[in-house]
């Protein structure tokens, strides 16, 4: 090699050497063909960061009857299809158990990601810190409520904070059955008394002729009707600071003197009939053993359901001349326990519930009539039957209803007990409606003060 030829190679090979060092600092910004294909290749293998959704499994809480719970695993097939690396854990019962599980499981820190919330539980577990403001995943667009008016929303909102989504609106009212209203003659147009009531189941047992007939199973709800029989007092179970009650003693006692002589009189089963059902699961009124019962608008769907008798709604009695209490609530709500893990995963699962026109068909506002608007415009022309009456029947009772109360305080599950406890020994005649009533304000007092 002779000198001239030395030094133009080394010269070239330094030259290429710095190609190649800036070709590898470009990199930091632009992949390498290399490290594309590198990229391809984890995509193809579903082990990279662009894989998608890493597998998460959520756990759903709620209540109800067999028609509901039907429903709801129907539609956590669509919304596991719809999210495949979203796997649902179920668990469901009916009222009772359903808050009997959930107490155990939140003294465990071991509650459902996604909780079934009714109102008058709802301040209570948000004052003990178990559920989880959703205003993040509504701003980030996890939970969708542009087509939620805000009068389904209210009762869920504590300051700034979201609470729980509404599932559906409805009110309290009386399920009934059409035929047996046709075939004896019973009418009860909007303005009946409590008094009329009475008188008209006493008239169809008669008639009837049925020693195990009742004409009026309350259906253990006193406690959900006294809020409504308070209301049309002008006072309320709960005073506005939540530290008392807000009702008059004698109101109580003219209420429980109602359900007393409803019960003795033979226009109302006895406590044991109806706690027989409903730990049963089973309904007077879908058996025909009862021509009405207590309910919540939406329940009818699953009365309906169970039975082959025609169903309506009606609104709750008046008092004399014509005073209405009730009011249009949010039915059943989700919210997101402090206690889940995958709480992205529960928020989608929420908005699913909400917004989804292929679930709510499935579901037919069987949790209340849908707060989506949308929602509501897509079912209007596909309902009929008994959903058609809970959207008829929201309607009336708008023309009969006020503003609501601000929602029970924390407590209202030990006083709630009380009522029931008092409930069931003035069914069995073992205290009078002034004893009753003295009992029952003595044992909320202590809980609320």
């Amino acid at each position: 090699m002779n000198i001239k030829f030395g030094k133009w190679f080394l010269v070239t090979m330094l030259v290429f050497i710095f190609a190649l060092v800036g070709c590898s600092n470009n990199s930091d910004e632009t992949s390498s063909p290399t490290e594309n294909d590198e990229n391809d290749s984890t995509e193809e293998t579903g082990t990279g960061t662009d894989a998608g959704p890493e597998d998460v499994t959520i756990r759903v809480a709620w209540w109800g009857g067999q028609e509901r719970h039907d429903r709801t695993l129907e539609v956590i097939e669509l919304f596991e299809a719809e999210y495949p690396h979203i796997t649902v854990e179920p668990e469901y019962t009916g009222w009772d158990g359903y808050w009997e599980r959930l107490s155990t499981q939140a003294a465990g820190s071991n509650l459902p990601d996604v909780i079934n919330m009714d109102n008058s539980r709802l301040n209570e577990y948000y004052a003990n810190n178990l559920l989880v403001d959703l205003t993040p995943f509504i701003e980030e667009g996890l939970i969708n409520l542009d087509d939620v008016d805000d009068v389904y929303q209210d009762i869920n909102v504590f300051g700034d904070e979201v609470i729980a989504i509404s599932l559906g609106a409805n009110a309290l009212g009386i399920s009934f059955n059409r035929d047996m209203a046709e075939e004896y003659g019973i009418t009860f147009e909007p303005g009946y008394t409590y008094e009329d009531l009475y008188d008209m189941m006493l008239e169809i047992k008669e008639a009837k002729g049925d020693e195990e007939f009742f004409g009026f199973d309350l259906a253990n709800a006193e406690y959900e009707m006294f809020f409504t029989y308070a209301r049309q007092h002008g006072q309320s179970v709960y005073n506005a600071e939540g530290n008392g009650l807000g009702f008059e003693e004698q109101t109580l006692v003219d209420f429980f003197t109602w359900v007393q002589t409803m019960v003795k009189d033979g226009a109302a089963p006895s406590h044991d009939i109806t706690m027989e059902y409903i730990d049963g699961g089973n309904s007077m009124l879908q058996e025909g053993s009862a021509f009405a019962q207590m309910a919540a608008s939406n329940q009818i769907i699953g009365h309906a359901a169970g039975t082959d008798y025609e169903l309506g709604l009606n609104i709750l009695p008046t008092l004399e001349g014509g005073e209405h209490g009730n009011w249009i609530r949010p039915s059943m709500s989700f919210s997101i326990s402090s206690h889940a893990q995958e709480k992205e995963a529960a928020a989608l699962f929420i908005d699913f519930f909400t917004n989804s026109l292929e679930a709510n068909e499935i579901l037919m506002a069987d949790r209340g009539v849908p707060v989506s608007q949308a929602v509501r415009d897509h079912l209007a022309p596909l309902v009929d039957g008994p959903v058609l009456e809970t959207f008829e029947f929201l309607e009336l009772v708008a023309e009969y209803s006020r503003e609501a109360d601000p929602l029970s305080p924390p407590g209202e599950t030990e006083v709630r007990g009380s009522f029931l406890r008092v409930v069931e020994m003035l069914k069995y005649d073992r205290l009078t409606p002034e004893e009753a009533a003295q009992q029952f304000i003595q044992e909320a007092s202590a809980v609320l003060n």
